[in-house]
């Protein structure tokens, strides 16, 4: 489905270490979209010319070389590069290829090659092994196909009628070990450079494991940092438009309350109508780093109660990061209250996923 750009807000412009964007897509004349608040929405997105250009060049060729891709058919090899191949990350199925295949690299297993291809991409991989750039074209058959970026959606039709809003990161980092060149995410860039009226290539996907509860009257706590806060937009439009009386409590997290506060007015607005319990943590604004696990912790009393209640727990965001620690901290507050070890709450903690108690959204 072709959608179109009807806004691109900048919602950090205060902030010098990070770009994050509110995108309002809609659909063309006629069109109805469905989807319901906690499913996602892709992006198709094509890889800069000036991230390809330095590909051609390493690889000694023009870019009108040809090339046979499985689903497209033959295409020039710029075009294999631009539109259809990975070449902002890498996949640790390459390395794979190439210890078994040209004996390059002594990966001891599969761990130690996704540890080396975080944060690096195909040119970087071209800068480790320059004995590759000999193979032209032929290394393009060692590339992985250019997949579609997911993003949860962070609204609900109730609310905003016929269009989607999307809240994106622009994806940009230096990876100091390999080189001062600077990385992009291949969506997230092109997102960051959407006008109105730009065409953008979508697909709704569902998301069965992370939707609101059947019955309104259900508690729910949402959990969630930066983009993170995405998914919850759509859940509190739903249950706010709905009149739901299951109480909402979100506990927010992020750097800076005066740059980054994603959507402060909304946000504060519904806690000001008591339909939402707000409670924020701005890691950089003391000295002593807050995160959304330590708010968690002080509404401890408040959260067990809730959890009695049959209350539903939805976390959003880094699986490495806030994710690990939000769990961390539910087994210690489970083993204060339940009186069991530790190995026992995180038992009861999973038990809580099984029966979708606890749902999770993270990358």
């Amino acid at each position: 489905m072709r959608l179109i750009v009807k806004s691109n807000q900048n919602l950090t412009p205060l902030c010098e270490d990070k770009a994050i964007y509110h995108l309002v897509l809609v659909p063309e004349p006629g069109e109805l979209l469905e989807y319901r608040p906690g499913d996602w929405l892709t992006i198709q997105a094509a890889n800069q010319p000036e991230w390809v250009e330095p590909i051609l060049e390493r690889l000694g060729l023009q870019g009108d070389e040809t090339i046979e891709l499985r689903k497209v058919g033959i295409v020039s090899v710029r075009d294999a590069l631009g539109k259809y191949l990975e070449i902002s990350q890498l996949n640790p199925a390459i390395l794979n290829k190439l210890q078994r295949q040209y004996q390059l690299g002594d990966w001891a297993d599969r761990q130690a090659m996704m540890d080396f291809a975080y944060g690096r991409d195909i040119l970087d991989l071209l800068d480790v092994f320059p004995s590759l750039n000999a193979m032209g074209v032929e290394f393009l058959s060692l590339l992985s196909p250019l997949g579609p970026r997911y993003y949860s959606i962070a609204s609900a039709t109730e609310a905003v009628g016929n269009e989607v809003h999307l809240v994106v990161k622009q994806v940009t980092y230096i990876n100091e070990h390999i080189s001062p060149r600077v990385h992009h995410g291949v969506a997230s860039y092109a997102i960051s450079q959407f006008s109105v009226g730009t065409e953008v290539a979508t697909e709704f996907k569902p998301t069965p494991t992370f939707q609101l509860p059947e019955d309104p009257d259900t508690p729910i706590v949402m959990i969630g940092a930066g983009t993170g806060v995405a998914p919850f937009i759509g859940f509190m439009q739903h249950r706010v438009v709905n009149d739901a009386k299951g109480e909402n409590l979100l506990f927010f997290g992020e750097t800076h309350q005066a740059c980054s506060f994603l959507f402060e007015d909304v946000l504060t607005t519904w806690q000001d109508q008591n339909k939402l319990a707000l409670f924020t943590a701005f890691s950089r604004d003391q000295q002593d780093k807050c995160y959304v696990q330590d708010r968690i912790w002080e509404q401890r009393d408040v959260l067990w109660d809730l959890m009695q209640k049959g209350a539903h727990i939805y976390i959003c965001g880094s699986q490495y990061g806030m994710a690990k620690d939000v769990a961390e901290t539910w087994a210690r507050i489970i083993e204060s209250f339940a009186g069991i070890d530790h190995e026992a709450a995180q038992q009861m903690w999973q038990s809580w996923r099984k029966t979708k108690r606890l749902q999770m959204d993270v990358y």
